[in-house]
């Protein structure tokens, strides 16, 4: 009976190849602090932009065409695109072409806030937008919090409460194409107008989720049957009822 011992091949039998692998990780090495040295930001990428005009990121970025990719400050170039109102993030890459990529991620507008001399949006964070031209979007409107100061940020219990319900929302589809105006009390908590007929509904406070479930079951099981006209309130506050006041 005969056994064969496993072969191995050591590379230090291979001279040659040890040889051949060594130049070209230097080649490589070399070649890739050349393209480095080399490399010039020659145009400007900027993706995920609605509300700000591609003009508008360029002006704040300040990028110089023809510079290194190493002589650029790039916190310095991501905080002064940040200072624009909509822009909530911004990533910036140097690709391979040369091309500075800025990915922007926008604030979203929730509500628009009304009653005070200067109407803007809010975002779920409570950060106060401007209203530019042509860019107007189909939110709720909110009373209440119509500050005078744009740089304000609504982090007040009853703005929370009321981004909490927009947000929530917002996800019910149902909800949100049939609320028109909201607004918060200290005792009924989140109030909403209906958009048929300005009905009162009531939200309370948190589990917001159920509530918005309820006014659906609400609308489909007796509005759509008995119609809404002489419907004046509507308390969604507790889970096991629903409380009806008719004008």
């Amino acid at each position: 009976m005969s056994s064969k011992l496993p072969q191995s091949i050591s590379i230090t039998s291979r001279p040659a190849l040890l040889t051949t692998v060594f130049l070209l990780v230097g080649l490589g090495i070399i070649g890739g602090f050349y393209w480095q040295q080399s490399l010039r930001v020659d145009s400007l990428r900027i993706s995920g932009i609605w509300f700000h005009e591609q003009e508008d990121i360029i002006e704040a970025a300040q990028v110089p065409i023809g510079t290194s990719p190493d002589s650029l400050n790039l916190k310095e170039l991501k905080n002064r695109v940040l200072n624009l109102a909509y822009v909530k993030s911004v990533h910036p890459y140097v690709e391979p072409g040369g091309t500075l990529h800025l990915s922007i991620e926008e604030r979203m507008p929730i509500a628009l806030l009304v009653g005070g001399a200067v109407e803007r949006y809010a975002d779920i964070e409570g950060v106060q937008l401007p209203i530019l031209e042509g860019k107007l979007v189909n939110v709720p409107l909110v009373y209440g919090f119509a500050f005078a100061e744009q740089d304000d940020t609504l982090n007040t219990i009853a703005f929370e409460q009321i981004a909490h319900f927009l947000q929530e929302a917002k996800e019910h589809e149902f909800s949100w194409t049939t609320i028109s105006e909201v607004a918060f009390d200290p005792v009924e908590g989140v109030v909403a107008l209906s958009h048929e007929n300005s009905v009162k509904l009531l939200f309370g406070v948190e589990s917001f989720t159920n509530k918005l479930a309820n006014w659906e079951l609400f609308y489909t099981q007796v509005i759509r049957k008995k119609g809404i006209t002489h419907i004046a309130q509507i308390d969604l506050r507790y889970n096991d009822q629903i409380i009806m006041r008719e004008s």
